[in-house]
Formats: structure tokens, sequence, C-alpha cells
């Protein structure tokens, strides 16, 4: 897997400019994005006072800076960067944590729906490096600034999950973007964990956290403006896509639940049978025939005490 090396000791204007070579990806990206996102002329009528509010000008300058190279407006890179917080309703996924008798590993299939599977083509890993070193990684696609899925070593892990409530959206920052704050800054599990509980973000979602020491995992269940933290069970703890705590927001037979609480049986009833032990057996979980969707994209696990990320597609 092609690994992307983004240096913060830059200024943002200058971070992603060695992104130039992946102009194709990037188009090919945007478009699909775009169009998919049509029909959500919010976006387009309220994304100045959106980005002046909501988008640090960091990342508005890294934005600006892939503008430079491709065929999109600094606009449309930010609406395809929301992504998530229009559309969420596509995304599926399954994630689990478990101690084995060595280490705690984090365990996710990402489940999004694209045409030519573009996303799973198109991944990379990127190490973002001060001092020349690598303070966190991301599993994610050439210009995407946010995060969906990250591990600061000897720190943390997050991973992000779709769901759906019946609480309205805010205009607030994009939960993809704050996660990648989270890798940035936070130096400790507690640390994220708080941030991630507590900050209003724009629309739901479920969110994993695996600490690099004991008794540090959660899954953060998450509105707009509220939170619950879910712990392990029985040395497991898994997420797919619906409130298992914060019940009495949850809408009942949408479309991400169909398949959330068969996926989450699956995986206890394996993680039940045997601990996984060797980075394999979590694969071989997540591509179990009930646990595995037919829109699953990438597959990884994540070491938050060695910061490897092990990744197929």
């Amino acid at each position: 897997m092609e690994r992307i090396k983004i240096n913060l000791d830059l200024a943002p204007s200058e971070r992603w400019k060695n992104l130039k070579k992946f102009k194709e990806q990037i188009n090919s990206l945007y478009k699909y994005y775009l169009e998919d996102l049509s029909d959500t002329g919010i976006f387009e009528t309220y994304i100045e006072t959106y980005k002046t509010n909501f988008i640090t000008s960091s990342y508005r300058d890294e934005i600006k800076s892939i503008e430079e190279f491709c065929d999109f407006t600094e606009n449309q890179i930010l609406i395809t960067n929301l992504y998530y917080d229009a559309l969420k309703f596509v995304f599926g996924c399954t994630a689990f944590c478990v101690t084995n008798a060595k280490e705690r590993l984090h365990a996710r299939n990402l489940d999004w729906w694209t045409e030519n599977n573009i996303l799973g083509k198109y991944t990379k890993i990127f190490d973002f490096e001060e001092n020349g070193k690598t303070v966190y990684s991301l599993v994610g696609w050439p210009g995407f600034v946010g995060a969906l899925s990250g591990v600061k070593k000897g720190a943390f892990s997050i991973t992000l999950n779709a769901v759906l409530s019946n609480e309205s959206p805010q205009f607030a920052i994009p939960i993809t973007f704050l996660i990648r704050d989270v890798l940035e800054k936070a130096k400790t599990f507690s640390q994220a964990v708080k941030i991630l509980s507590e900050t209003t973000i724009a629309s739901d979602c479920l969110l994993m956290v695996v600490g690099a020491n004991d008794n540090e995992n959660v899954v953060i269940e998450r509105t707009p403006t509220t939170f619950s933290i879910r712990k392990p069970l029985d040395n497991s703890l898994i997420v797919t896509n619906e409130y298992l705590s914060l019940t009495d927001n949850k809408l009942t037979q949408d479309t991400l639940q169909l398949t959330a609480f068969g996926r989450h049986i699956r995986v206890k009833q394996l993680l039940d049978k045997e601990t996984p032990k060797a980075t394999q057996d979590y694969f071989n979980i997540l591509s179990d025939s009930k646990v595995k969707m037919d829109i699953t994209v990438q597959q990884m696990v994540l070491n938050p005490k060695s910061g490897e990320i092990h990744l197929k597609i």
C-alpha cells in the first residue's frame, strides 16, 4: 500500500503539494462526490458562512492549495470533504477491539458504496510528520483532508462509523475534521475521548477509540450535542451502525440498521469462539461472510501501541 508523507512543519498551503501526481485520482473522487451531493443544495447555499465559522484557517489553506492542481474550486473541494455529514446513510462499517494475550488491536471494515470501487483503488496511508517523525497516520484518499480512520503511536486509534439519530444536524465542526484535530493535538487516550465526546459536531456518529494502555477502549455514541460512552463487555468491544447506549435517540428501521445487528452478533460469536492472536485472525473475522459487506472498501487492523497499520483493500 502506498504511503504518503505530509510534513506538518510546512505551512498548510504547502503540505499537500506532493499530491500533484495524483491529480487524476483526485478529480475522479471529487467528481463522484459532487454528483452524489447534487441534491444537497444547502451546502452550496451556506458554504461560505459554514467555512468561515467552522473550518479553521489551517484547513482552508490546505484545501485552497489542492485547488491549485485539480479541476475543482475551493468550495467544491470543501463540500466533498463534508461528504460524511451530507450522505452518511450510504456508509456501513464494522469495528471491534479485543485484548489477546499479547496486545490490544483495533480492527475495522469501512463499508462505503462507490462506482468501480474507486475508494478502494485510490486508498492511501498518510503519515503526518513533525521534525522528521510520524505523529499520526490516517487511512484515506488523495484530496480528503479529514479523517475516518487513524492511529497515533503510543497513544490511541480512532475509527468512525455512521449512525442516524432523531436529533437535527448542527452547524458545527465536521466530525472528520475533529478526528484529525484530536489525532494531531491530543496527547492521551483520555484527552481524545473527552474532546470527541463533548465537542458539538455537525452530525451523528459512532466512534471507537482504543488506547495503548490497559482499560483504554470505548465506543462513543454521538448525536450532534449529546454522547454516551460504552465500555467493553467480556473483554471485547464491538460497533456497527446502531446505538446501544443512546437508545432514546435512535431511529428505527433506518437504512444503516438493516444489517447492523446481524454483523454485531456475528463478530461476537466469532470472538467468543476464539480470541484472535495474530493480525490475520482479525482479518479473518472482518472477512467473514456475515461481517464483510459487498460495499466494503477497506479492511484494517490498527495497533495504537506501535502505530502500525495493516491494510487490505
